[in-house]
């Protein structure tokens, strides 16, 4: 499973604080950092509700935790999108709802979730139709790969973000194993 780190170390995964925006168009590590992030979080004993846009996403997401085999996770494409509400609405509080690829989905995903807690919300937020409505939320963590509307960001490489809570700041990478 791939690691996240934050300025060269692993990152705790306590520190994360809920709910959590990730921000980063096409081509900018946004996407691996999204599901290895889910990946890390899930290897920690987290249950996880995983939507995504793309089969390669899950395909990934799959890999990553070594298959599914048990109930500690659901995996859900966009053509399974009423599957994801059916499970969504008998899930526990503790469990972690990913949406990746945000823009790929109505006003309707995020009323999903939008009273949840342990939410995170993934995708290019610049190509949201529902934008103004998303930012009506509080996100305690945000992780930007590239500019987003009103935020400025460090200089940062290619496959490079920057990590911010109330306790943390810095630039978080993906490190590929094996």
């Amino acid at each position: 499973m791939n690691k996240i780190l934050l300025e060269g170390q692993e990152l705790d995964l306590s520190e994360v604080k809920f709910p959590v925006l990730i921000h980063g168009e096409e081509n900018t590590g946004a996407s691996l950092y999204t599901i290895s992030f889910a990946a890390n979080l899930y290897g920690k004993g987290s249950s996880i509700v995983f939507l995504c846009g793309f089969q390669q996403a899950a395909e990934e997401f799959t890999k990553q935790i070594g298959g599914i085999g048990d109930s500690q996770v659901d995996i859900f494409t966009k053509d399974q999108f009423d599957k994801f509400k059916t499970i969504l609405a008998s899930n526990s509080e503790d469990t972690i709802i990913f949406i990746k690829n945000i823009e790929l989905f109505g006003e309707e995903v995020l009323e999903l979730v939008t009273d949840k807690e342990n939410v995170v919300l993934s995708g290019d937020i610049n190509k949201c139709e529902f934008i103004n409505i998303l930012f009506q939320k509080q996100f305690h963590t945000k992780i930007l790969f590239s500019e987003m509307s009103g935020v400025d960001l460090p200089a940062l490489r290619q496959y490079e973000g920057y990590f911010e809570t109330a306790s943390l700041l810095g630039k978080t990478t993906v490190k590929i194993s094996g």
